[in-house]
């Protein structure tokens, strides 16, 4: 009897099957078709203390191998002594199906040789209570109606606090942006990109900083015409280096963008995605980038020693940018893209609650919920779209 390529596929397919180590299904039995899929971390999280709460946040790619979909019914966490549950449209929005924009791409269901990639966000109430490790079940439902529990490998987490630095700007009236939050609009916390076949999240903990105040009753970014970059409260504002370091990296002479044209000024690419920038090395493996400068602006080049509070350019639009701001993060590596993104805490602010940063045509920021009470943090990082206030410069 000849046997086709088919037979041996499938033959190969049991043999591969029978191999894998049983999950256990829900009912508590040994599943004998256990889900084809790949669970991998993005990188291992460490606790960030963000408006006086612990958080973790952490990511899971889910690869299906066989041509069917399972839908991702629960994820349960076991971190230490706390359990937590995340089912229905909570799960949902903190999905991505990799190769889908939109709101379509948060979806349940894994189809067949797709990824979906799962942003999990925890909360403690003290830091202590954070574990070493964290277990992660998955729960799947496969076409036959049968329920898997997909218990993967424990997720190690870093113990090694964040790094403190000082504050990037000065005075008050900034909104930070984006800073890290699960939300399904999260901008930040979703952009994973690809380098050498590695997936990051440099942006993990970005935060996008902009100022803002009240005109007409509402919350704006600027006033006068909105096509000029001049017209932006942030616009040539100073920015500071937040630790002491060596200048590794900085890139000037790109034009600005028309604020809210939907246009940028270059072809971007991993290399000038940041605009005028510059990436301090600040020690500890860590690298502090600074994006989207106004050209002519930077006082610094490679190999350049600062210290923290040391002038390193000005607010600008440059790069993807779509209006004058600033975007800081620390990664792991000097590279705006290609990076794993750490958390931070600055030493010394005051802050609100979270506030509302809601895009209009062209991304045009309008914002709301704010102008609350703000509180004195140290050693702390914002809540996203909070509004902040820096100490000023000791010259005003």
């Amino acid at each position: 009897m000849r046997i086709g390529p088919r037979c041996i596929v499938f033959a190969l397919a049991l043999i591969w099957c029978a191999a894998l180590k049983p999950s256990i299904l829900s009912a508590g039995g040994p599943d004998l078709k256990p889900p084809q899929v790949t669970v991998n971390y993005i990188f291992p999280p460490s606790p960030l203390i963000q408006d006086r709460r612990t958080r973790l946040y952490y990511e899971m790619a889910v690869t299906n191998y066989i041509p069917i979909a399972y839908r991702l019914e629960t994820v349960d966490v076991q971190a230490g002594t706390k359990a937590f549950s995340f089912t229905g449209s909570v799960l949902e929005g903190m999905t991505r199906t990799a190769g889908v924009a939109g709101d379509k791409a948060h979806s349940l269901e894994i189809g067949a040789g797709g990824t979906t990639i799962v942003f999990v966000a925890l909360e403690f109430a003290h830091p202590w209570e954070v574990p070493g490790v964290i277990n992660n079940t998955l729960h799947m439902r496969s076409p036959d109606g049968v329920d898997h529990a997909l218990a993967i490998t424990p997720l190690d987490v870093i113990s090694t606090p964040p790094i403190v630095v000082a504050p990037p700007l000065r005075g008050p009236d900034w909104l930070a942006g984006d800073a890290a939050n699960n939300r399904p609009d999260a901008a930040h916390r979703r952009a994973v990109l690809l380098d050498h076949g590695q997936a990051y999240i440099a942006q993990r903990y970005a935060i996008d900083w902009v100022k803002y105040h009240i005109v007409n009753g509402e919350g704006v970014t600027w006033s006068g015409p909105e096509d000029k970059n001049s017209s932006y409260f942030c616009y040539d504002a100073p920015i500071y280096s937040v630790a002491n370091g060596k200048v590794v990296e900085a890139l000037d002479g790109i034009p600005e963008n028309v604020p809210h044209s939907g246009k940028v000024s270059i072809d971007v690419n991993f290399a000038n995605a940041a605009g005028n920038h510059v990436v301090v090395d600040i020690g500890y493996g860590l690298y502090a980038l600074y994006a989207h400068m106004r050209p002519g602006t930077l006082r610094v080049k490679v190999g350049d020693t600062v210290k923290a509070g040391d002038l390193l350019g000005h607010v600008g639009n440059s790069g993807n940018s779509t209006e004058p701001h600033l975007h800081m993060h620390i990664d792991n590596q000097p590279s705006f893209l290609a990076g794993q993104g750490v958390p931070y805490e600055f030493d010394h602010f005051e802050a609100s609650d979270t506030g509302g940063i809601t895009n209009g045509p062209h991304d045009r920021m309008m914002i709301k919920g704010v102008g609350g009470t703000t509180q004195p943090f140290t050693d702390d990082y914002p809540a996203a779209d909070a509004e902040v206030t820096f100490p000023r410069a000791t010259d005003e």
